[in-house]
């Protein structure tokens, strides 16, 4: 007796060993498998440095510190590295408005006029909701200069026509922030700045700070990289918001400190399950067109939604709500903005759901391209989107997009192609038709400009960025010459 249950013991140790190595067996791969992956991202699209986490049920599952934190002293991105965040800020923001809605400070249908004093009275029916969820109409306050005083920029905004109707659409806008930034300090009666470090980092100023001023000197932060196209080497970034900046552009941080804040948000103490609810939920647009939540966007992969938000093309953070799944990315600079492609084809090689099905990586695509194997590149774009029906691909189709830029920069026939692949697979959208017609500008061909340019301003319906004024300027510049 006594040696069958030795026996089944031994059976039984012998087998809980064995799972736990194949476990072991299989972390050890998903982890080199990402770690190639990654290195080769950071190749193809010249990133100076980087770190990522991938949190699922609770453990990280991956995590890493790769490349160059400053260029210059040749300094590496490790644990103690502040990555600025740039627009993500803004999903700190959207914590802290919710912050002191719980606390019954504020509703979310409040009139901003309740909180804030001698506004025009075209902004006195604005709500903080539509703040939060860019519907506001108001004027974007990054078309002035930052040197203003507040004074002067209000009156400058003050003067302006709102951009649309309340509770319209979505336009992105830096004005909401920093008007929900005023709100929060008049009703809690901290700086901005104290309120969130207080009330969602316990006054930690080691790991998280608030700076929008690339030039300030902080020992332990990334150098912001742009990537010069005459010099073909990167340039440092010198963008200062100053201190209306930090709401919707501001916060520093280090990743581990990222995987805290992720953390207390998951197990409710920064929000209750309630306000979680209502912050994830989606803003309910007159166009019933737009889709956007609180302060959060929807990003599907594979028909798995996540929401979050991405800043500076550098930094995205997302959740995959229903698979338990968080992904951080932080960097510092690129040639091709890589945010949302890494993250998605993260997802895709970590969601237990996406994991086991042969998916077609966004990586993938680009790298084609790059190495100009054009019509490789539009078939697998094609299954990539047939795998993908819900998802629009907005970092993907401007990648491919700014390809093209470059190389018409460099008088490269081969943007032809680059433009064609886009207006083959995304036939409705204006953006590579425009940058055809450049093309045809720039190689002499004025007749193909003009009819490219005409194209564009017909598929341009709403006249965004107000391009169509330029593009109808360069047809008459065209005509005339």
């Amino acid at each position: 007796m006594k040696k069958n249950l030795l026996h089944v013991l031994i059976l039984v140790i012998i087998s809980v060993s064995c799972v736990n190595k194949k476990n072991v067996e299989t972390s050890c791969n998903l982890k080199n498998n990402i770690d190639t992956y990654v290195t080769n991202v950071m190749k193809l699209h010249n990133i100076p440095g980087l770190a990522i986490s991938v949190i699922q049920n609770d453990s990280i599952i991956y995590q890493t510190y790769k490349g160059k934190s400053s260029l210059e002293q040749n300094r590496n991105v490790d644990e103690q590295t502040l990555f600025r965040m740039f627009s993500s800020t803004k999903l700190i923001t959207s914590i802290a408005v919710f912050q002191l809605i719980e606390k019954g400070k504020i509703s979310l249908n409040d009139k901003i006029s309740k909180y804030l004093n001698n506004l025009p009275l075209k902004w006195r029916d604005i709500r903080i909701n539509n703040l939060l969820s860019h519907s506001s109409g108001l004027p974007d306050m990054i078309r002035y200069k930052w040197d203003l005083t507040d004074d002067q920029l209000m009156e400058k905004l003050s003067n302006d026509e709102m951009d649309f109707e309340r509770g319209n659409q979505f336009e992105y806008n830096q004005t909401n922030y920093w008007l929900l930034s005023q709100i929060i300090e008049n009703v809690s009666g901290l700086s901005f700045a104290e309120f969130v470090l207080k009330n969602q980092f316990n006054g930690d100023y080691d790991n998280v700070l608030f700076s929008s001023n690339a030039t300030d000197d902080i020992p332990k932060r990334a150098t912001r990289y742009f990537y010069n196209y005459k010099t073909k080497e990167f340039d440092k970034d010198k963008n200062n918001s100053g201190t209306r900046g930090f709401s919707g552009n501001g916060l520093n941080i280090t990743l581990d400190e990222f995987v805290k804040w992720n953390s207390k948000l998951d197990n409710n103490e920064l929000l209750n399950s309630e306000s979680k609810k209502m912050l994830w939920t989606l803003f309910n647009y007159k166009n019933k067109t737009d889709k956007f939540l609180h302060g959060w966007g929807i990003y599907p992969v594979n028909n798995l939604k996540s929401v979050g938000f991405s800043g500076g093309n550098c930094v995205g953070f997302r959740k995959f709500l229903d698979n338990n799944t968080t992904i951080i990315l932080l960097s510092n600079g690129y040639l091709h903005p890589a945010y949302d492609i890494i993250i998605d084809d993260i997802a895709r090689m970590t969601i237990p759901e996406l994991k086991t099905k042969d998916l077609t990586l966004e990586e993938d695509i680009m790298s084609l391209v790059v190495n100009k194997e054009y019509e490789k590149a539009e078939l697998v774009l094609k299954t990539l989107i047939s795998e993908n029906l819900e998802t629009e691909f907005y970092n993907l189709k401007w990648n491919i997009n700014g390809i093209g830029n470059t190389l018409n920069y460099n008088s490269d026939f081969a943007a032809f192609d680059v433009y064609n692949i886009l207006l083959k697979t995304f036939p409705e959208w204006w953006i590579p038709q425009a940058g055809l017609a450049e093309t045809y500008e720039k190689q002499g061909d004025t007749l193909g400009a003009i009819a490219g340019y005409k194209r564009a301003i017909k598929m341009n319906v709403v006249n965004k960025w107000n391009y169509n004024d330029q593009m109808n300027a360069k047809i008459k510049e065209l005509e005339n010459n």
